[in-house]
């Protein structure tokens, strides 16, 4: 007998509540794996920026060139 045919014998493909919480389980895995990868998004932005600020902050630390009068 093949698998399907095993699988069909044993009546899961055809029970209704199991269909129901597969679906209700691939909603949820889902629905993780949105959030997770908006968090990543969320993280390589968060570190983009502070590096970019960091490039930022080093710019504004130099000191201002000074004039010297010379007579």
């Amino acid at each position: 007998m093949s698998e399907q045919q095993d699988f069909e014998d044993n009546g899961a493909a055809s029970d209704p509540e199991m269909s129901d919480a597969l679906r209700a389980g691939l909603r949820q895995a889902g629905y993780h794996v949105l959030r997770a990868g908006y968090e990543l998004l969320a993280g390589v932005s968060a570190f983009l920026e502070a590096v970019g600020g960091a490039g930022a902050e080093e710019a504004d630390r130099q000191p201002a060139p000074q004039r010297i009068e010379v007579e």
